[in-house]
């Protein structure tokens, strides 16, 4: 009996270490490999615990928290300057807003936790995000938002152009954290597999919900041209484009033509195949090509 027990002992003592092993071999590899995604020194335990929450925060998103006052308003936590705080009302209204259109559009979609940080200058953003002249901007590998504001008295006095560009910046923005939950969450799903014009263009069209957008005689360019990170950049800041609204533009038909739950079934067939051009054809009987000269007729028209 004593020899038995002495045997399991012996093998239950075994898989610990083991297991023990195993854990600190793969505490490493994560260690190693956030340091190598962030291109930054970290803590050993804080990649540990970024990891677990899915939550990896940057060198500059630490400094900035730090320097700010925390508010967690449902699954988000909201950072942000004193100068701000009149400012948190009309914040969480839009927040709501947000979450409403969304669920219209996607039905219901699970919510992790993710960071908004509110700062005033196009600068601040740059710091965070390396990106130029932009007003917001989503990072799912972060799950951050960031939004930059401006002319907070006529924001809080409901000016309209201030109050849309506030609103807006926060419901563009807070659709890409979603869509990035839609597509992450789901199989063969990630966001590599939709086109930049398809992503944008969805938050454009939450971003302008409650207000007429008009065509204004801007360049517009093919779709083939708005499907990678780098063109969709290259083509953003040439100075008669404006691909953000012909993006809204490509969305609203689409919703108009076919009804708000195309883009959910878009989506979801994506996730399933893959591929995002057959998954489009398949939903609507169009193809990429047949879609873009269908919608831009109607832009031209209109």
């Amino acid at each position: 009996m004593r020899k038995s027990l002495k045997i399991i002992f012996i093998i239950l003592s075994t898989i610990s270490v083991l297991l023990l092993l195993l854990a600190i071999g793969a505490g490493v590899f994560i260690h190693k490999t956030l340091e190598r995604e962030m291109n930054q020194d970290l803590p050993f335990f804080q990649s540990i615990k970024m990891a677990l929450t899915l939550n990896f925060d940057g060198e500059k998103e630490t400094q900035f928290k730090e320097e700010r006052t925390n508010e967690q308003y449902h699954h988000i936590s909201v950072y942000y300057l004193d100068d701000f705080s009149e400012l948190i009302p009309i914040t969480k209204e839009t927040l709501d807003w947000a979450m409403d259109k969304n669920r219209e559009l996607f039905g219901t979609v699970k919510e992790v936790p993710v960071d908004l940080i509110v700062v005033q200058t196009k600068d601040e953003l740059r710091e965070l995000s390396d990106l130029e002249d932009i007003s917001g901007f989503y990072s799912d590998f972060d799950r951050l938002l960031a939004i930059k504001y401006g002319e907070k008295e006529s924001i809080l006095q409901k000016k309209e152009t201030p109050l849309y560009l506030f609103q807006k910046s926060i419901l563009h923005e807070y659709t890409h954290y979603i869509f990035g939950r839609m597509v992450n969450d789901l199989s063969k799903g990630t966001s590599t597999a939709y086109p930049i014009w398809f992503q944008e263009g969805i938050s454009e069209y939450v971003g302008n919900d409650r207000t007429i957008v008009e065509y204004s005689g801007f360049k517009l360019v093919s779709l083939v041209d708005l499907v990678t990170p780098e063109q969709w950049q290259a083509e953003r800041v040439q100075g008669d484009t404006n691909v953000y609204k012909q993006s809204y533009f490509a969305i609203k038909y689409l919703i108009d033509r076919f009804g708000v739950g195309i883009v959910k079934e878009i989506i979801n067939e994506t996730n399933n195949t893959g591929d995002f051009e057959r998954s489009f054809t398949q939903a609507t009987h169009m193809t990429i090509t047949e879609f873009e000269r269908n919608f831009l007729d109607a832009i031209k028209t209109s």
